[in-house]
């Protein structure tokens, strides 16, 4: 019997989020590192253990001649998360071993050394920019991509039976328009800005009487985390702006920071005072430029938001906004509830939410919608 896999996934700078159904929902986290790997070396993999660890722990994919490692193996193969390209770059083969790892985890008890056929029907939610120009290449290179290729050496034969693509964001809205119509409410009476605070850029997108954003009024052309991580470096000498251990000194608050092989213990409350001061001004900057000034309703997601929420809060009071912002953690119980199985599991921490809030509001919408949404 053919498998049926259905998946929503948030390739996220910072993680590939999942969320997927097998009788229940699903997530699954997978680092956002890629690495070309030597397909005539594979067999190391298996000689090292590492494809008996957990599959999004160990996962790389075969598609025709080359393959690639994913998340957690990438890391231990030097891949990094290629913040400098577009998503649609490494979008395949990151979506191809999402539905490798399902499938392994889904047919655990089956012959894990024969091959396996499926069914897919995903939501993605890309870039908005990306969503406006490459989104159609995209489904033609996913339709193309899952008919044959292997996961951790098993062949997989994928049949593409719904895809659905949303703009980074609109999950979030979607879900917003769910929580209103159960009130009685129509989300089509208001106008609607979502705001993304994401690691790579800062996006709006501005739905005005339930109409899809357009480049008039919507863009994901603002400042990312990444830029006060880059002013940061600047003030700490041999720190690199995507090296993981400053990005956890800077959420932890470490007052230092150590380079291996540096005796001295860099400052890092004055390179962070400096750092939050530049990246403030441009979101600041960025907000003036887009927000709408008519009376909207805004949601308020992406992790990097709650890093500066007292500064948001101030600008969005000042501007008389203040009790039309909605933050994504409101959904933050109705995640829990519904995330929640059989054996319970643990409430999950305010960020954590936060950066699941928009995938979950577009796997809410389209899981559990009675007609579900044609292909597009």
């Amino acid at each position: 019997m053919t498998q049926i896999i259905q998946t929503y996934i948030d390739m996220g700078s910072s993680a590939t989020k999942c969320l997927y159904w097998q009788s229940q929902p699903y997530l699954l986290h997978l680092d956002p590192q890629v690495a070309r790997l030597n397909p005539a070396r594979l067999d190391r993999l298996m000689l090292g253990g590492l494809t008996s660890q957990e599959p999004e722990d160990s996962a790389y994919v075969m598609v025709g001649n080359s393959a690639y490692a994913i998340g957690a193996l990438a890391i231990a193969q030097k891949g990094d998360s290629g913040l400098a390209l577009p998503k649609r770059d490494r979008a395949i083969y990151k979506i191809l071993a999402t539905l490798g790892v399902i499938a392994e985890k889904t047919l655990a008890a089956q012959d894990s050394g024969s091959g396996c056929e499926f069914t897919a029907q995903l939501g993605l939610l890309l870039p908005l920019e990306e969503y406006w120009q490459d989104r159609k290449e995209l489904k033609a290179q996913i339709l193309g991509a899952i008919l044959d290729f292997s996961f951790r050496g098993r062949a997989l034969f994928g049949q593409l039976e719904r895809i659905e693509m949303q703009p980074e964001g609109a999950g979030l809205y979607l879900a917003k328009g769910l929580q209103l119509a159960r009130a009685g409410v129509g989300i089509r009476d208001s106008t609607v800005v979502v705001l993304m605070f994401g690691h790579r850029n800062l996006s709006i997108l501005t739905f005005e009487k339930g109409s899809t954003p357009q480049e008039t009024n919507s863009t994901s052309q603002g400042p990312g985390f990444v830029e006060y991580l880059k002013q940061c470096a600047t003030e700490l000498p041999g720190v690199a702006p995507d090296d993981p251990a400053l990005l956890e000194a800077i959420l932890q608050g470490h007052p230092t920071f150590h380079v291996p092989g540096r005796k001295e213990a860099l400052d890092m409350a004055k390179a962070c005072s400096y750092a939050r001061e530049f990246y403030l001004d441009r979101v600041n900057q960025f907000l003036l430029q887009w927000l709408p000034s008519a009376e909207v309703d805004v949601i308020v997601g992406g992790g990097a938001a709650y890093f500066i929420r007292p500064e948001l809060e101030q600008f969005f009071d000042q501007r008389g906004l203040a009790q039309q912002i909605t933050w994504a953690e409101a959904l933050r119980q109705e995640m829990t509830d519904v995330l929640r199985g059989q054996d319970g599991t643990a409430e999950p921490d305010l960020i954590t939410s936060v950066r699941w809030a928009d995938v979950y509001g577009l796997f809410k919408t389209f899981m559990y919608s009675a007609k579900p949404t044609q292909t597009r």
